[in-house]
């Protein structure tokens, strides 16, 4: 074989070689960054804060985001849990969820499942609700708890997507809302639904305690009388409060004048003689709650019309003022003219103020998730009619209080084809926490710990990530978020 041969075919080999090793490594490549993809990202955690001076609450939260580095151990006070603590985030964009806790949690309640969701791609924003939490529960029970949760949501969210990195990775149209226990239907009122104040008084129509709750005692609203009667386990239920006692919101409900509607007509809904809601107890509760409500809502009504009456008013004064201006400034320009100099400027009317309305509905949520919720009898059919973004509920089969029946399936029959339904037969409200630590002071209520074995609360919060990732992953078009 001449040298020229020899050369060639040497030349044929190494093209081949080269050739195999390119499509091995187009076929590897793929393989490499979808187990970067999934192995590769952990949990990063850092704390924000904000407030609402308005109404006069404070925002501290845990933000739970996806980073490349291993996580450590994050301490809390005495609390410690597995996270990356402040460290960068990975290029985005990711969803945003906003987590709103139980009445019995805070910002840490829900740090595991956070967790395992910002592994898998969430940047996951947890505040503790201020006078709404395990060591003040001031506005439990108050027709201005689940308003005044809505504004801290959407607070925790600006707080987010303001923020210098996390919101330049935040994906601004995949937002979704998870809400835990009694106050979750908050949530509602981020997709325009009201509440109504009666739907209530049919819930425990037939009942026992509807008959007897009229002559309660006035001092089983003293926390001695509650303990007697209800027992240690129950959660603090707040008194009659004044407007003005000091460490309360202010009773001026500015911004929170659009998440209430009354009407004569009533819902169609079945009793519900035996529920724990009709009890005397919780029940005298609710009728103070929904007399708030009414009475709220009258205040309201006459504030329209002195508000419409303003307005007018208002309007007359602003085109007196114009005129005025316009008649200054046609006399500007005779005397420019006969003067000989120079026309003067177009001098601009005032503007009005901006409006005083804030509604709290915010279109930047396309997707909610209620686990376990309560407070169904504050809703009917009309008033949840413009909820019209996905949303699940999750019923969890051993809540004591909120049995999925008379709250999530409730809520699901009113929303009709427009929500989902899942069920978690094992669980109660307290399991959907994380497990408490011993000495943990930001878990006072150390009854809630119990309920359940660490295996039935571990299988739970494994089954509830399960579902959370496949309702947002196909209500927010996840699938498509990097095409």
């Amino acid at each position: 074989m001449s040298p020229l041969s020899t050369a060639l075919s040497r030349f044929s080999r190494l093209c081949r070689q080269v050739c195999v090793c390119i499509l091995a490594l187009a076929f590897l490549l793929p393989c490499a960054a979808a187990a970067r993809d999934t192995k590769n990202i952990y949990a990063g955690y850092r704390t924000l804060s904000s407030s609402l001076p308005d109404q006069r609450l404070m925002i501290h939260m845990g933000v739970w985001y996806p980073t490349g580095r291993k996580p450590g151990t994050v301490k809390v006070g005495d609390l410690s849990f597995s996270a990356a603590r402040n460290t960068p985030i990975l290029e985005g964009p990711w969803p945003v969820l906003v987590f709103s806790h139980d009445v019995t949690g805070n910002a840490w309640a829900h740090h595991d499942l956070a967790a395992t969701l910002a592994a898998s791609g969430f940047i996951v924003a947890v505040p503790t609700h201020d006078h709404d939490n395990a060591d003040d529960m001031s506005l439990f029970f108050s027709d201005r708890e689940l308003p005044l949760r809505t504004l801290q949501i959407r607070a925790a969210l600006d707080v987010v997507l303001e923020h210098p990195q996390l919101g330049k990775q935040a994906d601004t149209q995949r937002i979704g809302f998870v809400g835990f226990g009694t106050p979750a239907p908050a949530g509602l009122l981020l997709a325009g639904a009201t509440l109504v104040p009666d739907a209530w008084p049919l819930f425990c129509a037939g009942s026992d305690a509807a008959a007897s709750r009229q002559n309660i005692p006035d001092s089983l609203s003293s926390e001695a009388s509650r303990r007697e009667q209800c027992g240690d386990s129950l959660p603090s239920l707040p008194r009659e409060v004044s407007p003005g006692q000091s460490g309360l919101p202010p009773a001026d409900d500015k911004g929170l004048n659009t998440n209430l509607s009354t009407r004569a007509a009533l819902p169609d809904t079945s009793a519900h003689r035996d529920s724990p809601w009709c009890s005397p107890f919780i029940a005298g509760h609710m009728d103070t709650l929904v007399s708030n409500m009414e009475r709220r809502a009258a205040e309201r009504t006459e504030k329209t019309v002195m508000m419409r009456k303003a307005t007018q008013e208002r309007i007359r004064l602003f085109k007196r003022l114009r005129d005025a201006v316009a008649r200054t400034h046609q006399r500007q320009l005779r005397q420019a003219r006969s003067n000989a100099i120079p026309v003067p400027p177009v001098v601009l009317p005032l503007l009005p103020p901006l409006s005083h309305d804030r509604p709290v509905q915010d279109p930047r949520f396309r997707a909610l998730v209620f686990v376990s919720p309560g407070f169904s009898m504050l809703f009917d059919k009309e008033s949840l009619a413009p909820v019209q973004i996905p949303t699940l509920f999750i019923g969890a089969g051993k809540d004591l209080w909120n049995r999925p029946s008379e709250q999530a399936e409730r809520f699901v029959d009113m929303l009709g084809s427009r929500a989902q339904y899942q069920l978690l037969p094992e669980a109660d409200g307290p399991s959907f926490q994380a497990e408490c630590q011993e000495a943990d002071p930001l878990f006072p209520l150390g009854d809630i710990c119990g309920t359940v074995t660490r295996e039935t609360r571990e299988n739970v919060h494994t089954r509830l990530a399960e579902i959370l990732k496949d309702f947002f992953h196909s209500s927010l078009n996840m699938d498509t978020a990097k095409n």
